[in-house]
């Protein structure tokens, strides 16, 4: 054993001597020997890298790449400025050695607005990328506190962050742990774990685990987050929290693999200062902004750079969340806050500089919540008779004591809806179950597309929509038993909806059908939305008042007609209420707790098919409202009630 380690040593030793003769390069003949060794580390393990698909309208996918640094150094539209309130000039136009006298506070400003950024930033990254390869810098590094252990790190440069903190420059890294003390030593071995950055932290696999792809057993593959450009894996949904980051980054359209030009930094931080002066420079590699949209710091400046073992045994994390492929019922919480953090992450930036527009949005807000508030009353809102006048305030706290009053009949009724909706994830598993994708990608992935998908998306909206008129058609015949004084029961409730199932089924057909193909255009959306409130009441119209589909179709809009307004408000707030009752405490779960992403769905989907019952209450309560107003107006008189389920 001990023959074959000199042998091999000095097999080792007589390649790094070759290369030094041989290398094309003459700066590089006379690097050291440890310098040459950590090279052909470095080109060993170059990553692979499969940035995500662009998008010709710079609104999605990915429009930048591992960028030459020296490309942006020197280009013309580049601006070297101050630390000063407002930032002077420095020097347009700004070169490597220019950057290598430290300048703290100083940053680089590149051509654009990172708070609207458009497509400023990737036409000003395809023009300077055009004559520059995609390019990594690779260093080797050790730790004064682990002797024992090296680190080879792979630097990624893109020019923008488009992701929910917009920022100008981005510095990402993946790094490989060796049990090696010198760079000729881990050339007989393999690294012991990898970590991908993401965000504020980085994501740790051991060498060999399932989820680290390989090429040609040596080169790690990396999937950049569109726009983020955080590290990952695989291809997934990702959710971010914390040091993951806030919001989700998307990996699920990767393009075909790329390998970027490696460009080697020695060890020794006189050699490397030489060939890369710019790794002196301790300002911001873009525009100096507010909070977390601020320019980053250089490779130079993080803790990885110089304790890196330290770095990675304190900041590295096992694993990512991701958001699940389905959730139990109704909008998932994780899917909410995906949209809601990059939605408001757009609001942010639009006001971060109008600081009176956003307090001018906050008070109309309030303004708003106020007026519908106070144009309602809330209180003497018995929930019985259910034929009776009430002010939509009344209606929705109506509905709340039916359901305190009658805890088992609505829990019976939201038990059904969610036997229901597990339909709908079973439909939407059976994508995945088909091409062998993973269990929790939470998008589309390159072979769940086309007629398949199409078709499972169509019978799980068909089925959403199936089981809430369903719910509607059951709340509505057990407030008509109750009004009758007959005893109130899910079976009978769900006996009534069954036997109704023709017209409530052609109501229902015609009413989705028609705002279906009303929306296909976009002129007419209008008519579509006031299409969808006239005939809001025709389900309840067929289980109370014993009609044709047609009817109730034709019924619910008589009852509408010159209370459009009044009847379009209260109802997108109590479908507004319920619809948002599981994905906001969702929100507030991924914020405030570290649950995992899924039990945080099976939590806010128990929340919404407890609220869709009270919601369906309070819209056929909207519907006694009108019936009551039709037959006699003014008067408050009850309409008289059917004493027979026969036609």
């Amino acid at each position: 054993m001990i023959y074959r380690k000199r042998a091999l040593a000095l097999a080792l030793s007589a390649m790094i001597t070759v290369a030094i003769l041989w290398h094309p390069d003459h700066a590089v003949a006379a690097e050291e020997p440890q310098d040459t060794a950590a090279r052909m580390l470095a080109e060993r393990y170059s990553p692979v890298v499969r940035l995500q698909e662009d998008s010709a309208d710079c609104a999605n996918g990915e429009q930048f790449q591992p960028t030459d640094v020296e490309a942006v150094l020197g280009d013309q539209q580049v601006a070297f400025r101050g630390p000063w309130r407002p930032p002077d000039l420095v020097k347009a136009q700004p070169k490597a050695s220019d950057l290598g006298l430290v300048f703290p506070g100083h940053f680089l400003d590149f051509p654009g607005d990172p708070l609207r950024p458009g497509c400023d930033y990737a036409e000003w990254s395809a023009r300077i990328n055009a004559a520059h390869p995609a390019t990594v810098y690779a260093h080797v590094a050790a730790d004064p506190g682990f002797p024992g252990q090296l680190s080879l790190e792979y630097w990624f440069f893109y020019v923008f962050n488009d992701y929910n903190n917009t920022h100008e420059g981005d510095w990402e890294s993946i790094r490989l742990v060796f049990d090696a003390a010198t760079p000729s030593a881990a050339l007989t071995t393999h690294p012991t774990a990898v970590g991908f950055s993401q965000h504020g932290g980085a994501e740790r696999a051991r060498w060999g685990d399932a989820k680290l792809e390989l090429v040609d057993g040596t080169h790690p593959v990396v999937y950049p987050a569109a726009g983020s450009h955080a590290n990952k894996y695989g291809r997934r949904l990702y959710l971010g929290r914390g040091s993951e980051g806030l919001g989700c980054d998307d990996t699920t359209r990767p393009q075909a693999a790329i390998r970027p030009r490696v460009a080697y930094v020695p060890m020794a931080r006189t050699d490397y200062l030489k060939q890369y002066p710019w790794l002196a420079f301790e300002g911001r590699w873009g525009e100096r902004q507010r909070s977390f949209f601020d320019g980053p710091t250089g490779p130079n400046m993080k803790t990885s750079w110089t304790e890196p073992i330290q770095d990675a045994e304190s900041t590295w994390r096992d694993d990512s969340n991701t958001v699940p492929a389905g959730t139990v019922l109704g909008p998932s919480g994780t899917g909410a806050f995906c949209t809601a953090i990059g939605t408001g992450s757009i609001l942010l930036r639009q006001t971060l500089d109008r600081t009176w527009l956003l307090g001018l949005l906050l008070a109309a807000l309030v303004v708003l919540i106020w007026f519908a508030a106070s144009r309602t009353r809330w209180s003497d809102a018995d929930p019985l008779p259910a034929r009776k006048r009430r002010a939509w305030g009344q209606a929705i706290v109506a509905a709340l004591r039916l359901f305190r009053r009658r805890p088992g009949l609505f829990a019976g009724f939201a038990t059904a809806f969610a036997v229901l909706g597990l339909v709908t994830v079973l439909l939407a598993r059976l994508q995945t179950a088909r091409h062998d994708a993973p269990a929790d990608l939470g998008a589309p992935t390159d072979d769940a597309t086309g007629f398949w998908a199409s078709l499972v998306a169509l019978g799980v909206t068909i089925l959403t929509m199936a089981t809430y008129v369903a719910l509607l058609a059951a709340v509505t015949a057990t407030l008509d038993q109750l009004d009758r004084g007959v005893p109130a029961t899910t079976d009978a409730a769900l006996r009534r909806v069954v036997a109704d199932r023709r017209p409530l089924t052609r109501a229902a057909g015609q009413y989705v059908l028609v705002i279906t193909v009303l929306t296909i255009f976009v002129a007419t959306i209008p008519v579509a939305i006031y299409y969808a409130v006239s005939r809001a009441f025709a389900i309840p119209a067929v289980l109370a008042e014993q009609c044709s589909g047609r009817t109730a179709l034709r019924r619910s809009r008589v009852l509408v007609k010159g209370r459009w307004w009044r009847t379009a408000v209260p109802l997108a707030i109590v479908v507004g209420l319920a619809l948002a009752a599981g994905p906001v405490a969702g929100i507030a779960m991924l914020l405030g707790t570290d649950w995992p992403a899924t039990l945080i769905n099976v939590v806010s989907s128990i929340l919404f098919a407890l609220a869709m019952p009270v919601a369906s209450a309070a819209v056929a309560y909207l519907y006694f409202d009108r019936a009551v107003a039709a037959h006699s107006p003014g008067s408050g008189e009850l309409p008289p009630v059917p004493r027979t389920y026969a036609r």
